[in-house]
C-alpha cells in the first residue's frame, strides 16, 4: 500500500478523519462533517483509531505491491464506507429475498493459526442411506466456537463477526442438502432449492464435533450435503489471509434400496 501523502493528511485532518469524524445526517440526506460527536439518532462517529487508510486508494497505483495482469481496481472511500448503503434498500435484520444493502462492519478476523476448518464425517462419499429413514449428518471442526446463532427473523447480519478469548470465531455451522441427480453431475444446482436445511445450534461434543439429524430420511435420488459455517449472525465467516483451505466441506451420497 502507498504511503499517506503530506496532502492526503491535510485532508483527512481538516474533514475530521484523523481526530475523529461526526456525520448528522438529516432526513434529506445532508451531511454535516466536524470533531464531536452529538449524542442522537442521527448521528454517527467514526473514531479516528478505526479509519482504514487502504479504502483510499484502488490497489492499482503506479508502485503499488501485488500488481499485475488481471486485478480489478477497489471501490474507494474517506470514510470506511459509512454511507455506503444510504439511498438503499438496508437489510436492517432482515432476509429480504429481493436484495438489500447491510452497512454492518465485517468485524474481527481470527488470525492464521486460528482459521476455520471442516469435514463431514457422516455420510461418506458414496455412501448409501435407506430412503424416508432418519439418519444423522456428522461434521468435524476446527477453531469454531459453536452453538452461537442470533434470531434469524429479526437480527440477519446486524453485528459484526467476533472472536471469544481463544481467538476462535463464535457462530455456528449450517448443513445443506440439495439433489443433484447424479454423481457425476456437471450442472450447478439451484441455491433456492434444497430438500434439507439446519442450524445447528449447540456446541457438539465440545471437541469440534457437530452432528444434525435429518428426520423421516429423504426420497430416493442423489443428494449433495454441505457445510455453510457461520459467525453469529449468520454471516459467512471471514479468514484473514487469502490464500488457504477451504473452512466449507461438501459430500455427495445415494439414498436408496
Amino acid at each position: 500500500m502507498l504511503p499517506l501523502t503530506a496532502t492526503s493528511l491535510v485532508l483527512l485532518v481538516s474533514l475530521g478523519f484523523v481526530n475523529g469524524l461526526a456525520i448528522d445526517a438529516d432526513a434529506q440526506h445532508h451531511v454535516r462533517v466536524g470533531k464531536k460527536c452529538r449524542t442522537t439518532p442521527r448521528t454517527s462517529c467514526l473514531a479516528h483509531d478505526a479509519l482504514q487508510t487502504a479504502s483510499l486508494y484502488t490497489g492499482m497505483e503506479e508502485g503499488t505491491p501485488g500488481i499485475r495482469p488481471g486485478l480489478s481496481e477497489s471501490s474507494t472511500d474517506a470514510a470506511n464506507f459509512i454511507n455506503f448503503c444510504a439511498g438503499r434498500t438496508l437489510t436492517n435484520g432482515l432476509q429480504n429475498t429481493a436484495g438489500s444493502c447491510n452497512g454492518i462492519p465485517m468485524g474481527r478476523l481470527p488470525a492464521t493459526t486460528n482459521m476455520i476448518s471442516s469435514i463431514i464425517t457422516s455420510p461418506q462419499p458414496g455412501d448409501r442411506v435407506q430412503p424416508n429413514t432418519t439418519f444423522t449428518v456428522s461434521i468435524q471442526t476446527r477453531h469454531l466456537r459453536a452453538g452461537y446463532l442470533v434470531n434469524p427473523s429479526t437480527n440477519y447480519y446486524t453485528a459484526p463477526q467476533d472472536l471469544d478469548e481463544h481467538g476462535n470465531v463464535i457462530g455456528h455451522c449450517h448443513i445443506s442438502i440439495q439433489h443433484i441427480g447424479s454423481l457425476q453431475s456437471l450442472v450447478a444446482p439451484d441455491p433456492t432449492v434444497f430438500a434439507y436445511f439446519k442450524g445447528v445450534d449447540d456446541d457438539g461434543d465440545g471437541n469440534g464435533g457437530l452432528a444434525a439429524e435429518v428426520t423421516g430420511g429423504l426420497p430416493e435420488g442423489v443428494y449433495r450435503v454441505c457445510t455453510m459455517i457461520a459467525a453469529r449472525n449468520h454471516q459467512p465467516v471471514a479468514m484473514p489471509v487469502a490464500q488457504r483451505g477451504a473452512q466449507d466441506d461438501c459430500t455427495k451420497f445415494e439414498v436408496g434400496v
